[in-house]
């Protein structure tokens, strides 16, 4: 009869594998709690990059779409009350002008065989493309229609109100877009989300058409895209007028991929995603080997370890896998900071504790940063609330001197206006009126300090120390008034009326800096300068610009200016030396 194991080899192999178990048990629980969360965070990453990608180019089609249906609304105007004198485009060639998304535009009235080309410059510049049948009438039904009409090109179709004395003829003003935009704009989130790893990014129109692509596998402009695999990811039946969004995982060409899809409600366009799941979880597939061959390890030694040994290292390892659980579920406060043993799994613990740390760190400055940047972005401008939020400048109580310009714009005869219309139909104009002149402070680096009734007050060279602060202050004035010129032609038919501004502005030194209490502040500026810029506006007429002779020398021969003389300003002893900005 033949002997079997020895009862100390079996005892040794029975402790072995009940010391072992545990690490057993861990390995897949820390692997499954890894699986979960890369798998979420690369739906999280891709779900953010589809939103960004549709944001981004609904925001570039909607800049050339606005800045058309100006010029379409400027002809519409020429049209409805032509000029005795000259050809009648002044008014459209000046709003083009002010137009940065395109250098020239076609304008077609296909009934009477118009076709014209109008460039700010005389010369040079795209030729603007024709529009089609089937593009005007997709115009007239939506108020603009867009389309590849060529490669590295699209077509903006906006129709044009020729008025009564067209005798019903139909105008359309037609713009060209390079595509190239959009492809740059997809190669650069590809670049900045996933560097240069294997992933594909396609923009489809309304018709399943490819306008652009980037990415390891760039599709064709104008390739059916409506057969792609990442499509059936959509519901049948979904519109693509309708937002949705979704991201999840599916074959392609016999492999496993994950990617997305996310409509853009506005153009009735979507933008698709998609990469393999080998790159995509490579961290998972890497953790995973780790983690059992860490298990492997511990389970051989445990088989060379007494039953109590394989307790001392059962006890903690569970505590880890506890530890693990909790980070996994951001219970920050229940990780302790010091480990609770003094070897190679509590420098895991520590390292655990240490992870729990700077996670709930990095969270709670994210959420500082974003509550900072919601809100100060609605007052200052972009640069001065990365600054804030980087720590660069300081949000102490005080104030230092400062050579800066400030701007008053205010609404001319605002209380007879007010007094003839609903409240709630003044506050939507005037937050209609503030969202633009905001915009404009924004584009030209100024602060909006505040408002002031119907009444907004703005800050140039306070923040930032720029020396040009009274070129940009001229500049976002002169801005203002032809931003009123559009716009005054779609108030007039919204609420019967039209806006004018009265605008002062004044250069000089003031007190700029954190003015109030440690519970409630505002950056702000105080002095005289702010005093004489609102004293100047006070005295402007209607769509009149008012700048002091500071002001004036400040910007040189920049601007066209008129001396109007000396003028007694309210509040001050001595006369102040008045200009008008012309032009």
């Amino acid at each position: 009869m033949s002997r079997g194991l020895s009862l100390p080899v079996k005892a040794l192999l029975l402790l072995g594998g009940v010391a072992g178990l545990p690490v057993v048990a861990a390995a897949p629980a820390l692997v499954e709690l890894n699986r979960t969360s890369v798998v979420a965070s690369e739906k999280r990453a891709q779900s953010a990059t589809l939103g960004e990608t549709a944001a981004q180019i609904h925001g570039l089609v909607e800049i050339v779409r606005g800045d058309a249906m100006a010029v379409a609304a400027a002809m519409a105007e020429a049209a409805a009350n032509p000029s005795p004198q000259g050809d009648g485009l002044s008014g459209v060639r000046a709003t083009l002008a002010t137009r940065p998304s395109f250098d020239a535009v076609r304008f077609e009235v296909p009934s009477a065989g118009v076709n014209t080309v109008l460039r700010k410059r005389e010369i040079g510049g795209v030729e603007p493309p024709r529009s089609t049948e089937a593009l005007r009438a997709k115009a007239d039904a939506h108020g603009a229609a867009f389309a590849v009409s060529a490669p590295s090109l699209a077509t903006l179709v906006v129709p044009i109100e020729m008025g009564a004395q067209a005798k019903g003829a139909r105008g359309y003003i037609t713009v060209g877009i390079p595509l190239e935009t959009m492809r740059s704009e997809l190669a650069q989130t590809i670049l900045t989300r996933f560097e240069d790893t294997e992933v594909t990014l396609v923009l489809v129109d309304d018709q399943r058409k490819v306008i652009a692509s980037a990415g390891s596998s760039p599709l064709a402009e104008g390739e059916d895209a409506d057969k792609l695999p990442v499509f059936s990811l959509l519901p049948t039946g979904i519109s693509w007028s309708q937002r949705f969004s979704v991201v999840s995982s599916f074959h392609q060409a016999g492999r496993r991929v994950v990617g997305g899809v996310q409509t853009i409600p506005g153009l009735g366009w979507a933008v698709a995603l998609w990469r393999p799941e080998a790159e995509a979880y490579a961290i998972l597939h890497q953790t995973r080997a780790r983690l059992l061959l860490i298990a492997a390890l511990v389970s051989t030694l445990s088989a060379f370890v007494a039953l109590g040994a394989s307790r001392a290292v059962t006890r903690p390892v569970l505590h880890l896998v506890h530890l693990a659980r909790k980070l996994g579920q951001r219970a920050w406060e229940e990780i302790p900071e010091k480990p609770s043993r003094n070897d190679e799994l509590g420098d895991l613990e520590a390292a655990l504790g240490q992870a729990a740390r700077d996670l709930q760190q990095g969270e709670a400055e994210l959420a500082r940063q974003e509550r900072v940047r919601s809100d100060l972005g609605r007052f200052l401008d972009r640069e001065l609330v990365e600054k804030i939020v980087r720590g660069e400048h300081s949000l102490a109580l005080g104030g230092r001197r400062q050579h800066i310009s400030v701007l008053f714009a205010d609404v001319v005869s605002f209380t007879p206006l007010a007094e003839s219309r609903d409240p709630e139909q003044v506050v939507a104009l005037l937050n209609e009126l503030f969202s633009m002149l905001t915009e404009i402070v924004f584009r030209h680096g100024g602060s909006v300090d505040k408002f002031i009734g119907d009444c907004v007050m703005a800050v140039w060279g306070a923040a930032d120390g720029r020396e040009d602060h009274a070129e940009r202050a001229l500049e976002a004035a002169s801005d203002m008034l032809r931003f009123l010129e559009t716009a005054n032609i779609g108030w007039r038919s919204k609420y019967d009326l039209e806006i004018r501004l009265g605008i002062g502005v004044h250069s000089g030194t003031a007190i700029v800096g954190n003015i109030g209490s440690d519970k409630r502040m505002e950056f702000t500026a105080i002095g005289d300068t702010v005093n004489v810029a609102a004293r100047l506006e006070a005295i402007a007429a209607p769509n009149q610009i008012l700048l002091s002779e500071e002001t004036a020398k400040l910007a040189g021969d920049l601007f066209e200016t008129r001396f109007l003389g000396e003028r007694k300003l309210p509040g001050r002893s001595s006369p102040t030396r008045v200009h008008e900005l012309l032009g």
